[in-house]
């Protein structure tokens, strides 16, 4: 079970990604690309924080959403989808206590054809 999920930006080009953030989080979440911040239904301030760094950063990184148990889980899971360059240290991002859309996430139960997942058919 992840305890975190990471809000991060990931490179176009796979070299390279920036944390922008983690939230408490007690379910299985696999990379989710965020296109609409709003169908999170974060708290405001924290969707205008994420908001501001996508649109900051958006000529060259996409928004994300997965979760790990530690941020070393969360840079394995990049190394396995072909990410490089990746920063070495822990992330100085914030943590805050807020609840999140579940139906917005790719999850264990919300895919039948991810490899390992709990649904089959």
């Amino acid at each position: 079970m992840a305890s975190s999920l990471y809000v991060y930006l990931a490179r176009l080009d796979k070299k390279g990604m920036k944390v922008i953030g983690a939230l408490p989080f007690g379910q299985k979440v696999y990379a989710t690309k965020v296109v609409d911040i709003e169908k999170l239904n974060l708290k405001p301030e924290l969707s205008a924080k994420i908001a501001k760094e996508a649109y900051e950063n958006r000529m060259m990184y996409e928004l994300y959403l997965e979760s790990a148990d530690s941020f070393e889980d969360l840079k394995r899971s990049l190394r396995k989808r072909g990410y490089s360059s990746l920063p070495m240290s822990q992330f100085t991002g914030f943590e805050l206590a807020t609840s999140v859309n579940k139906n917005a996430l790719v999850t264990e139960s919300s895919t039948m054809l991810r490899r390992n997942s709990d649904t089959k058919r």
